[in-house]
């Protein structure tokens, strides 16, 4: 785990405050730190952290949750050559997901949940371009992933991909469509951290980026992309929302 004065750091960094009671009460109870870290307990320690130190403390815990249980991940992503904001990103989908699945009623592998975010965008260490899917999966099988997760870095391209979109894009036609809980939940993320972290659409906070979701992605073609993809990341807003 990371140290003690690593998550006092990344508060102050992301709000301006340490949050230093909060992570005492994280770290400093070694009798109650298992279960206060634990991605079964997420829901129940959400609202023991939310009613005791608000909203806000509520994303610096996840936030030091995915630290914690991603350290190893996180390494993997800087000694590959992921770029710092392609790493804070991926740090911040995790933190996404693991907060949209307390929240829903179906079961969640949340550590695949976790390693999935944070290697979603692994090939992004070689290349920004439409083929930083491929080339993420062709990485992460030198570091003998499991498939599951090479299953997320090819799929999280436009969300599972038509086979027209594949080959639009000039990238193998395979199976991209979205199967598993974790695979949707993780793309989603991605979708909804983009929206709230890019800067393009005014006026925009975390909870404004998902009850806005569909008229975001209907007015802006980033998010959107074109008739297909839209119509895809509206039926997955539908079916997440569907398992709160």
């Amino acid at each position: 785990m990371p140290p003690y004065t690593k998550h006092l750091e990344t508060s102050t960094k992301r709000t301006g405050k340490p949050y230093q009671e909060m992570h005492d009460w994280l770290d400093n109870h070694p009798q109650m730190k298992a279960d206060r870290h634990s991605l079964d307990k997420l829901a129940e320690n959400i609202e023991f952290v939310r009613s005791s130190w608000g909203d806000e403390a509520v994303t610096e815990y996840l936030e030091h949750i995915v630290e914690d249980a991603a350290m190893k991940e996180i390494e993997t992503l800087q000694k590959a050559g992921s770029p710092d904001e392609a790493v804070s990103h991926s740090i911040e989908v995790a933190r996404k997901a693991l907060e949209i699945s307390s929240r829903v009623n179906i079961e969640i592998d949340r550590k695949l949940l976790v390693r999935g975010a944070i290697y979603h965008d692994l090939g992004k260490s070689r290349t920004y371009g439409m083929q930083h899917g491929e080339i993420g999966a062709q990485m992460a099988e030198e570091l003998n992933l499991e498939e599951a997760i090479i299953q997320i870095i090819l799929k999280h391209i436009r969300g599972g991909m038509t086979e027209p979109e594949a080959v639009e894009l000039g990238l193998p036609v395979r199976d991209y469509t979205l199967k598993t809980p974790e695979e949707k939940i993780i793309i989603y993320a991605d979708r909804m951290v983009d929206i709230y972290t890019d800067g393009i659409v005014p006026d925009i906070d975390e909870k404004e980026a998902e009850i806005r979701f569909a008229d975001i992605l209907t007015k802006y073609e980033k998010y959107g992309k074109n008739p297909v993809t839209l119509d895809r990341y509206l039926k997955l807003d539908a079916e997440i929302h569907g398992w709160m």
